[in-house]
């Protein structure tokens, strides 16, 4: 075990969690004391979850899979059973899939258990319809912890049990619950996909739901963005009229997963949230701190939520997570040969971490905008507690962690923290596919070096674990302090070709800040003279509109120049009409004209490097 240190030691003598007495005014202590305060605080954690860990019944399927991915080759035997022998839809195809992985046993496994993976990997190709369903329901019962039977006669006693305090995994906790699924490829699996979601809220024990846009919409265009936004507004108002016109209340999360939703997502939560009738709803919206947009995004929902609240509307909820889905942004960029859109190191991701959170545990952002920390970094848990118990904003944070996952710390560090969120992903069994994706990542973040979670069941009796995670958090720590960007300066995209100034001059001002919140001015998100139905990020990227709708769903405000009233012998009359500017354009295209080939190649899609956002504060009159 990690031994205390006597600054441990003294911490628990105050409340717990408490920052430590002589500590500077709220919110002046300097980073460097929150962070080691951040690390006694953990050592106290791991020290309380090993002592409870002691008396706790073990799970013997979340020991056994934690011990495969201790394996060296564990992680390619857990990922090629979940996605080689679970997802096919063909037995003879998962049954060759089960004879390959059968020669990766991992020597963790009891022997009985090796033996009948192998004697599946010999009659697997030969008789699946016999081996494949029973290495399936062997595969359920070792993630059974990880995710939850949705059938409605299965649902409700592990609803239940979870709740109760005596629970080990549950804790007592309130559950956010996530039908799992990826994006839906065609319009009848999106409307399941939504009815599900339905049928969750509707049911009196669930109080808390999360969906995606792309879960409940197929084929999204960001080419036609406005449409696309009236589309999922469409799907998704009725689940929030729901959530409103419920006797108790019930909260909607909008998580999201590939960058290229971001915009999208933000555009959807503000159109259904600004409507009149759901002006009081309380609801969420997930942003990924390894997205250099992330901060910028969180000030943008900000300013759109102070307005609300001055209007005499709810706050609304930011969970914020690092991302886990980095290797599909790695494989978008290098199909389409574009920068990657996230931060390209680890440190990098929780430096950016931070800074959301030093931003966002203010009074008067929290006042609009409550925080949610989800995570099982430790580390990380530390720092935004003790940050928001220093300005006094506990009030205004929630803390989110994963089911099934290190239930020891958890259970520590809800004692600290007075309540956990849990994210509780339900499937189907019958549907049990569309959780692989879910699970490989699970896989891969108990596996991989780089993330917290590999060392998150020896974190407390292996000391070079534990260093090596220490070491990590203080460098992140120790790179916001050396930002020398003032605080509230969100870093610029990865990706920042903007097609509407692509003709402008490399020098030319690229960016001005949107002036303070009007309480009189209508919700940007509404509907209505210069909202969204009539000017969106379409027309802005085509270059046919200069209105507030570019600033609100690009989030960035361009000074650009005015447009000549049209010809009048523009208009096209006929097919002879027609076919005299097309053959006009063909001639300047083989160079014919001189006009855009002669200039210089580097100005054709160059976009103006953006100077980092300066934030101006916004109060809200709203109680």
């Amino acid at each position: 075990m990690v031994e205390d240190t006597d600054d441990a030691a003294t911490l628990r003598t105050e409340a717990p969690g408490a920052p430590v007495a002589g500590a500077h005014a709220a919110g002046q202590v300097p980073p460097a004391q929150l962070a080691q305060e951040a690390v006694e605080l953990v050592r106290r954690w791991l020290a309380e979850s090993a002592r409870s860990g002691q008396d706790a019944p073990r799970d013997p399927a979340a020991e056994r899979l934690a011990g495969v991915l201790r394996d060296p080759h564990g992680l390619d035997f857990a990922v090629g059973f979940v996605d080689g022998v679970a997802r096919p839809q063909d037995l003879f195809v998962a049954g060759y899939n089960l004879q390959r992985v059968a020669k990766k046993i991992p020597a963790f496994l009891p022997w009985y258990m090796r033996a009948a993976i192998w004697l599946g990997g010999v009659f697997g190709p030969v008789i699946p319809w016999v081996v494949i369903p029973i290495a399936r329901r062997v595969l359920r019962g070792m993630v059974g912890h990880l995710v939850v039977d949705a059938t409605p006669e299965k649902l409700g006693p592990a609803i239940a049990h979870l709740r109760s305090p005596n629970d080990p995994e549950g804790h007592g906790a309130r559950l956010n619950l996530n039908l799992l699924g990826e994006a839906v490829l065609g319009e009848e699996e999106a409307a399941r996909r939504l009815e599900g979601t339905r049928a969750l809220l509707a049911r009196d024990d669930v109080d808390y739901v999360s969906i995606k846009v792309s879960s409940i919409a197929s084929q999204l265009s960001m080419w036609s963005f406005d449409e696309t936004v009236d589309r999922v507004v469409e799907r998704l108002t009725p689940l929030y009229e729901l959530a409103a016109a419920s006797p108790s209340p019930k909260f909607i999360n909008l998580d999201m997963e590939e960058y290229r939703d971001l915009d999208l997502t933000i555009a959807v939560f503000e159109r259904i949230l600004s409507r009149p009738d759901l002006i009081g709803l309380e609801a969420g919206i997930v942003l990924q701190a390894y997205l250099p947009d992330a901060l910028d995004a969180l000030q943008g929902l900000t300013e759109w939520a102070a307005q609300r609240r001055a209007q005499g509307g709810a706050p609304i909820k930011v969970r914020v997570v690092k991302g886990a889905n980095l290797a599909m942004e790695r494989v978008d960029a290098a199909i389409h040969g574009w920068p990657l859109a996230t931060y390209g190191s680890k440190q990098a991701t929780d430096t950016n971490y931070k800074r959301v959170l030093d931003w966002a545990l203010t009074p008067e952002h929290t006042d609009a905008v409550k925080i949610g920390v989800a995570g099982h970094n430790l580390f990380d848990v530390a720092y935004a507690w003790l940050l928001a118990s220093y300005r006094g904003v506990t009030g205004r944070i929630d803390f989110e962690m994963l089911l099934g996952m290190a239930t020891e710390q958890a259970e520590a560090v809800k004692r600290t923290v007075g309540q956990l969120l849990l994210y509780t992903p339900v499937v189907d069994p019958a549907e049990f596919d569309v959780a692989i994706s879910y699970l490989i990542r699970r896989l891969e973040e108990n596996a991989s070096p780089e993330n917290f979670m590999s060392a998150v069941f020896e974190l407390g009796s292996d000391r070079g674990l534990f260093d090596r995670e220490r070491d990590r958090f203080l460098a992140s720590v120790a790179e916001l302090t050396a930002d020398a960007a003032p605080r509230g300066a969100a870093p610029v995209p990865s990706r920042q070709q903007d097609r509407s100034r692509e003709w402008e001059q490399e020098t030319a001002e690229s960016f001005t800040r949107p002036p303070a919140v009007d309480a009189e001015a209508p919700l940007s998100g509404a509907t209505g003279a210069g909202g969204p139905a009539e000017q969106g990020l379409t027309s802005v990227v085509l270059g046919l509109t200069r209105g507030p709708a570019a600033s609100r769903w690009s989030r960035r405000r361009h000074r650009l120049p005015s447009r000549a009233p049209p010809r009048p012998d523009s208009r096209i009359l006929d097919s002879r009409t027609l076919r005299t500017p097309t053959r006009r354009s063909r001639r300047t295209a083989r160079g014919g004209g001189a006009s855009w080939p002669a200039r210089p190649r580097a100005t054709w899609a160059r976009r103006p490097s953006r100077p980092r956002r300066s934030w101006t504060p916004v109060t809200s009159t709203g109680s």
